[in-house]
């Protein structure tokens, strides 16, 4: 097995060059303890097997960012066998940067010189042999768009394998810095695979990884370093070493033509960065990406949700039977779980589409312009450039999910930036809150409904700005944070195949990592919901109601022929059971399939579906009959259901914290509400649904009318305590698998909660002593957040020189 590590610049066309070698023998996981993603693919050539790994996009070895951090740690743990550097051919000097310190390693290097056409239309004629020679390294043209190159690289892993010789690393003197890089490397215990003397630059520059890795014979060597770095700048003059050497190689292996004239990308970027229209380009990018991916793609969940709904009667199928109106504890188990997987497949085609466009953004080169356009806002907040995407994606525009939206955090580089991003999408509006907001708008507010959506579908923007702010400030502020190096890629064209496989990867991680933990947790809720159960008094009633539901329609089968048939509780649930199976199959076909659907069921079923599709006057009273039955056991089996929450170990707990939420309006039914929605924002309506509608064919919204209890100034602090509502289980669990921290994911369920709460009970209490109505106690909480957002963002924090000094490095290539 040949051990490759894929290492590169970002935005140098590494991962497309990745995938034209692997294919989608490829599959994706995380670097152990953090979240960056590692992209691993397997390759057989020349009888030789090849294990090809995509290291983290980097600038060079420092140690501001966690790519490179990772990348480091990489190189020195894992042993690779060859390095393939990754160069964008049209920014070359640029790139040797980091070509330099990879050579130094003393690991055999290949140089895939990618995007050579793009160097050829900007009128670079670059020499590929002189280039080779004055390295000392194969030097190959590639282009992983098109495929070009692929052979030639894997000829030369093949070739460079079978050599036995070892190679002479490479070397860069470093004036003045050179005897004591010498004496270092001499008296480093050197145990590992890597080069001595790049151990000792890296010893040299203090870098934690290198230190904690070597042992130092010579204990006066320390205290030389801190002398001669309290004289001069180490890290200036190796950097200015390095980047003589990258123009000296430059001059002599490129000529530029047309060296003045301005490219497509410069023409853009004229009008993507200018000032003034910046903002309204990435504005209109974001309500784009917001029509085509929430919109449009919550509209295809219109078609894709009929084949759910067969899949969840088959597998329903597949269960225990109901017997009237008792479920087996299996089968009510086992709709849980099936309706809380298919919760979260029906929003898969809102994730390919989100993912595409990602994709597209990315490979195009308008994600790293994003950034510069929006971190000068962001920084004062903690955030930067890169957090728009994540809020965007989390409902900034009512309407996403907070899911993919902390997903995307991971391509920020700033440890800081990135947690406090993925702590804050959770504030914005996911679609699965909108249920919510549309029934108590359409119960107390049907006439301000459009200026209540406008205070809840801007506010949390502000919120998560302020609870960013916070955090930096308080618990974030020991993270450690980078100096923003942005480089401004050219323009591409995105490639079909790459945009696929990587929208491929990232939906099948969110189904992996997610759909698994959610089962797993979807089972405890329903064990907290559903014991201990019902009384037995409540069972008697049950009874006594589901016995006079039979004798009724006993006696309306009475006079039929066919009394005799259904005599029996087992025949009268047996064709109840069918009766709801055709229905629930009937809804989830379409029109062109009825047809088919009737013909199964006459075929499968002959004697029973003549009541299902009567003809004859007696069919047609025994379809009566059952429909009335059907009704009845629905409204005893809502009845159940709604005891059944009410006594549960979940309801049990609302009414216990009700003292402390009474000062916000809500009584065990809303926190019960509340807490099932963790599970899903849905479950929240869902939950008042089952507690408030009667039945007779109501609207949830006109039971809660008729209720007296709640108020619209109820119906306010229920908004608000919403819009802060913590996240829900997937998110949760997301927060997780991004931040790696389990303090941090209590810190993402409890800070909302308690803030939520505290404001909606300081403008409830407010709102009824100051005689507020509903949509006033809106205004004024609107007021607040935007007020004590603004405050926040003027104030700044004070800088780490050592860190921070030089925040933003933009590197725009030339």
């Amino acid at each position: 097995m040949i051990k490759v590590a894929l290492a590169g610049q970002p935005n140098c066309g590494k991962s497309t060059l990745f995938t034209m070698l692997s294919g989608i023998n490829q599959h994706v996981a995380n670097y152990p303890g953090v979240t960056i993603d590692k992209k691993i693919g397997h390759i057989k050539y020349d009888e030789n097997k090849i294990e090809l790994t995509d290291l983290p996009g980097t600038y060079s070895f420092s140690s501001f960012s966690l790519e490179e951090k990772v990348t480091k740690r990489y190189l020195i743990e894992e042993n690779p066998d060859i390095i393939i550097n990754v160069i964008d051919a049209s920014c070359l000097k640029r790139s040797l940067y980091l070509t330099f310190q990879l050579l130094e390693i003393g690991k055999p290097v290949i140089i895939a010189l990618n995007m050579m056409d793009i160097a050829k239309r900007r009128g670079l004629e670059i020499d590929i042999d002189t280039l080779s020679n004055e390295l000392g390294v194969p030097v190959i043209a590639t282009n992983g768009v098109r495929g070009i190159g692929k052979q030639a690289l894997l000829s030369a892993l093949s070739q460079i394998d079978k050599r036995e010789t070892k190679i002479s690393p490479f070397r860069i003197t470093y004036a003045e810095l050179d005897p004591l890089i010498e004496r270092i490397s001499k008296n480093i215990n050197n145990s590992t695979h890597l080069s001595s003397r790049w151990l000792a630059i890296k010893y040299l520059e203090k870098e934690e990884a290198v230190i904690n890795s070597i042992d130092i014979n010579n204990q006066e060597i320390d205290t030389e370093i801190d002398a001669l770095k309290g004289k001069i700048d180490v890290d200036s003059i190796l950097a200015s070493e390095r980047y003589k050497l990258a123009n000296h190689l430059y001059s002599l292996s490129t000529k530029e033509k047309n060296k003045k004239e301005k490219t497509f990308t410069d023409f853009i970027d004229k009008i993507v960065l200018n000032r003034w229209c910046s903002f309204i380009i990435l504005l209109l990018v974001i309500y784009g990406t917001y029509e085509l991916a929430i919109v449009k793609g919550y509209e295809l969940t219109n078609y894709t949700w009929p084949y759910l709904a067969k899949l969840k009667n088959l597998l329903i199928s597949l269960l225990p039977e109901p017997q009237f109106v008792d479920i087996p504890l299996l089968t009510e188990l086992g709709i849980w779980l099936i309706n809380s997987a298919l919760a979260l497949l029906n929003y898969i085609p809102i994730f390919i589409i989100l993912f595409a466009i990602i994709a597209i953004m990315e490979d195009v080169g308008y994600m790293p312009r994003i950034a510069f356009i929006l971190d000068r806002i962001f920084r004062r907040y903690g955030l930067h450039g890169q957090s728009t995407l994540p809020l965007v994606l989390g409902g900034a525009f009512v309407g996403g999910c907070a899911v993919p939206g902390i997903m995307a955090t991971k391509g920020i580089a700033d440890e800081r930036a990135r947690i406090a991003t993925a702590l804050t999408v959770p504030y914005m509006n996911c679609l699965a809150k909108v249920p919510f907001y549309t029934l108590l708008l359409g119960s107390f507010f049907v006439q301000e409904m459009t200026l209540m959506m406008f205070f809840i579908s801007t506010v949390t923007l502000f919120i998560a700005l302020s609870v960013a702010k916070i955090l930096t400030s308080t618990f974030l502020k020991t993270k450690e944070c980078a100096p923003f190096i942005m480089a401004l890629p050219s323009y591409h064209i995105p490639s079909i195949k790459n945009v696929s496989l990587r929208v491929a990867q990232r939906v099948w991680l969110y189904i992996y990592k997610v759909g698994t933990i959610v089962m797993a947790v979807a089972i405890v809720l329903f064990v907290l919901l559903q014991f201990p159960g019902i009384s037995s008094e409540k069972q008697i009633e049950i009874d006594n109601q589901a016995q006079i539901a039979l004798d009724s329609f006993y006696q309306k089968v009475g006079s039929t022929p066919y009394q005799k048939t259904f005599d029996s509780e087992e025949s009268v649930i047996e064709l109840l059971n069918l009766y709801n199976k055709y229905r629930a199959d009937k809804m989830a076909s379409s029109s062109s399939e009825a047809k088919q659907l009737d013909a199964d069921y006459a075929l499968q079923y002959p004697f029973l579906f003549n009541f299902i599709k009567p003809k004859t006057n007696d069919d047609r009273a025994i379809n009566r009959a059952i429909r009335k039955l059907s009704q009845q056991s629905q409204l005893i089996q809502n009845e159940i259901k709604s005891e059944r929450i009410e006594n549960s170990f979940l309801g049990m707990f609302g009414r216990f914290i009700e003292p402390a939420t009474q000062f916000a309006g809500f009584d065990w039914r809303i926190n019960v509400a509340f807490l099932s929605s963790f599970a899903a924002r849905e479950s929240a309506v869902a939950t008042i649904g089952a507690i408030y509608t009667s039945g007779q064919g109501e609207r949830i919204e006109q039971s809660l009318e008729k209720d007296s209890v709640y108020t619209p100034l109820h119906a306010s602090a229920m908004l608000i305590f919403m819009i802060f509502t913590p996240p829900c289980i997937a998110s949760m669990v997301v927060v997780k698998l991004n931040v790696h921290s389990y303090g941090l994911m209590l810190l993402a369920i409890f800070m909302p909660f308690i803030i939520g709460m505290t404001i909606a009970s300081i403008f409830y209490t407010l709102s009824l002593n100051l005689h507020w109505d509903g949509v006033e106690m809106m205004g004024y909480f609107y007021a607040f957040v935007v007020t004590t957002t603004i405050i926040l963002g003027s104030i700044k924090r004070k800088k780490k020189p050592h860190i921070e000094k030089n925040l933003k490095i933009y590197v725009r290539q030339q």
